[in-house]
This record gives C-alpha cells, sequence and structure tokens, in this order.
C-alpha cells in the first residue's frame, strides 16, 4: 500500500513496526494496544509526558508554554501514536464532539456536525477541498458524500493515523475522490492558491500559534475561497485568575496535547491577522430547546460505544489494562494513555459544566478576491 505523499521509508518502518499489523475492525481495541512494541511504545510515552513536567504548577508560566509550544510537533505525534487506538475504539472514526439534538443518536448528531461544514462552504462535485488535521478520516469522508464528491486532501503529521486514513478510503470505495498528506500543517508541502476551501475540525488547536496554522490555511487557499472551522477556546467567561478554573483548563491542554487553549476573542483575532475576512463567527456550544449539553457524550452512556464513553466505560478498561499491565501484557505507556484519558474526559466535562470551555467554537473566513498571497 502506498500510505502518502511525504512519508519517507524510515517513518513507515517506524511507524509499523510501533503498532504492528493494520488492523481496522473496530472491535479489536485489545489486539491493536497488545501488539504494540513495548520499547517504541514506552518511549512515545515518555516523549510526550516530558513535556508536562510543570503538570502541578498552576501558573503555567509563559516559560512552560513556550517549551511546549517547541515541541510541538513531537508532543504531539507522540499523543496520537498513543492515542488513536483508544479514541477509535470509543469515539468510532470521528475523533471531535458535536452539537447534539434531542432525539437523535450520537452518530447522527457527530455526521450533521461534519456535512454542516459542506453545507456553509458550498462544497459540490469537482471542488478541491482540504481538511487540515484529518485524524483517521471520519470528517472527510463524511464531507465528501455530502458535497456530492468534492475532492478532499487530509493532512496530518502522524504516520498511523494517514495509514488508516488511506485504508479507509479503500475499504469504503472513496479514494478517487480523497488524497492524503503527511506533513506539518504550519508548514504545508503545498502550493499557493490550491484549494476552493477549507475545513478543520478540531484539530489546528495543535498549532504551536494559531496564526502559524491559519496563515498557511490562507496561503493555500485560492482567492475568494473560504475556510470553516471548530476550534476548542476558552470563553468568555473564563477567570484566568480562579485557580480551579485555570486547573480545569490545564488539564484540558494537558490530556490533549494543547500547547495553549486560546480564547474566543484571540482565536478570531488570529484569523483576522492572517487577512481573513469573517463571514460568521459564534460558539456552537451554546444551548437552545433542541439541544443538550455536549458534554452529555461523556457522562451518558448511550448503546455499546456510548458506555464506554461513560465514566463506568472508562473505569471497566482501566481496570482491565490495569490488570494486563501487572502480567506485563500491555507496552508500556497504554496504562498510563487510559488514565492521561480518563482525567482528560473529567477535565472536559468540568469546563463544559462551569462554561469555561468550548470544543466548538465555529468560524467561517474568506481569503478576499484581490488577495496576492
Amino acid at each position: 500500500m502506498s500510505l502518502a505523499k511525504n512519508t519517507n521509508t524510515e517513518e513507515i518502518e517506524l511507524m509499523r513496526k510501533l503498532h504492528g499489523k493494520l488492523i481496522l475492525d473496530e472491535s479489536g481495541f485489545f489486539q491493536k494496544v497488545t501488539q504494540k512494541n513495548s520499547s517504541l511504545n514506552g518511549k512515545a510515552a515518555d516523549t510526550y509526558y516530558q513535556n508536562w513536567k510543570d503538570q502541578n504548577n498552576l501558573k503555567n508560566n509563559e516559560k512552560d508554554v513556550e517549551s511546549r509550544r517547541e515541541h510541538a510537533q513531537t508532543m504531539t505525534n507522540s499523543f496520537y501514536d498513543l492515542v488513536t487506538d483508544f479514541y477509535e475504539y470509543g469515539w468510532g472514526q470521528s475523533f471531535h464532539f458535536a452539537k447534539l439534538y434531542k432525539g437523535d443518536t450520537f452518530e447522527e448528531n457527530i455526521k450533521r456536525h461534519e456535512s454542516f461544514l459542506a453545507l456553509k462552504l458550498g462544497l459540490k462535485k469537482g471542488m478541491k477541498v482540504l481538511d487540515v488535521g484529518c485524524g483517521v478520516g471520519g470528517p472527510l469522508r463524511e464531507v465528501v458524500k455530502s458535497s456530492g464528491y468534492a475532492h478532499v486532501t487530509g493532512i496530518n503529521n502522524n504516520a498511523y493515523q494517514i495509514e488508516r486514513c488511506r485504508a479507509y478510503s479503500e475499504k469504503y470505495g472513496l479514494s478517487a475522490y480523497t488524497d492524503f498528506i503527511k506533513g506539518d500543517f504550519t508548514n504545508m508541502p503545498v502550493e499557493d492558491h490550491t484549494f476552493d476551501s477549507v475545513f478543520s475540525v478540531e484539530a489546528t488547536v495543535h498549532a504551536p500559534k494559531l496564526e502559524m496554522v491559519y496563515g498557511e490555511i490562507y496561503r493555500t487557499l485560492k482567492p475568494g475561497g473560504r475556510y470553516a472551522c471548530y476550534e476548542w477556546c476558552t470563553t468568555p467567561s473564563y477567570d484566568e485568575n480562579n485557580i480551579n478554573e485555570k486547573k480545569i483548563i490545564h488539564g484540558i491542554e494537558q490530556g490533549n496535547s494543547i500547547s495553549k487553549l486560546y480564547t474566543t476573542e484571540a482565536c478570531l483575532a488570529a484569523a483576522k491577522s492572517v487577512g481573513f475576512k469573517v463571514i460568521e463567527e459564534g460558539d456552537a456550544a451554546i444551548l437552545d430547546a433542541a439541544t443538550e449539553p455536549w458534554y452529555n457524550t461523556l457522562k451518558k452512556p448511550e448503546g455499546l460505544r456510548g458506555i464506554l464513553r461513560s465514566p463506568y466505560g472508562r473505569f471497566y478498561t482501566n481496570t482491565l489494562l490495569t490488570g494486563l499491565s501487572k502480567f506485563n501484557l500491555v507496552p508500556p505507556g497504554v496504562l498510563e494513555t487510559s488514565q492521561l484519558l480518563n482525567s482528560a474526559a473529567d477535565t472536559l466535562v468540568a469546563g463544559g459544566e462551569m462554561g469555561i470551555f468550548t470544543p466548538m467554537y465555529f468560524f467561517l473566513v474568506e481569503k478576499p478576491l484581490d488577495a496576492s498571497s
């Protein structure tokens, strides 16, 4: 299988040595984690955690933030080497939250959240579209289908996820409408003015600074093209001087490989600073009569996968992995990843309940027609 553009042979060999044979079966979680290379998985865990030595430092000072920004690429790549199989196990192929409409299933809400982007961008067959930070391609594939077969290219800097993207596209018969680039989204190996439209789903938050990735999106977008984004942000209700609130936000950052969470205001300012014109913006997490809180996904069981995401399911998985770890039946780093994600879920719920965090600040922006770069 040809993996993707810009993935070198050494990266492919290392990725396959770490993760073992490709398993697409979503019920194959324990097979996936037990076949990982012990040394390489342990190294990935060490690489990630060394960026969080300040985890008990509630000041979370600028020096620590700058260190994480400097190492953002390796930090986030290690993070996704560790968590991808966990995410697919509990979440499916779309690693994001969604606006939850009452009476609809989790899967229906996820797909609607993705299709909304195609609607807002006015996508149609023949358009060239970029998905920035494409994960294993769940949103990308839904956008292809809901747009009537626009061609979508996904960029991602994690070789394991890119391999899974391509395999899923082949499995579902979408290879003709998808392409994948292994690369840094703050320095894309893409020519200027390449894409008609761009979208990202809770991914650009991993950038060292938002201006870095937004600037690259602006550069690769054709004049007159639009960019639609769901961004993780702190809300106007967040009080940085409140220690309890700061602890929660720092927990979200640590549990999700985020150098620094920005306010919704700073996020929009970053998009404007690189040249974008704002068409629409707002927090999609704000409730109305037809919706329920986005964080219920982590609290209320719905079906088997919903149980896995719930506190009970996470406790079950962690308990089982604890037992397997004691008998060296899972590699180093697997149990620690489970514990990291459990803590992340707790802080996400807390941030949502307190109204200080949103995973779906939405904005739609446009590159001016007269833009020269």
